[in-house]
């Protein structure tokens, strides 16, 4: 699987939607996909751990 660059902001703003969209998961009682999507939310955490700071400098976009 090949991984997209992104910055910080941008890989928040994906986790805040998934974190709604498992609220979504939970509520329809949908509990294989929230799984799913929890597993999903760990890697987004654990990718943001390894993004450079807000404050170096950006490569080419």
């Amino acid at each position: 699987m090949q991984r997209l660059l992104i910055d910080r902001s941008t890989l928040d703003l994906i986790t805040s939607d998934a974190r709604d969209f498992l609220n979504v998961l939970d509520a329809a009682g949908l509990l294989q996909a929230s799984a799913m999507m929890r597993d999903v939310l760990e890697q987004l955490a654990l990718d943001r751990l390894h993004l450079p700071d807000d404050t170096s400098e950006a490569g080419p976009n």
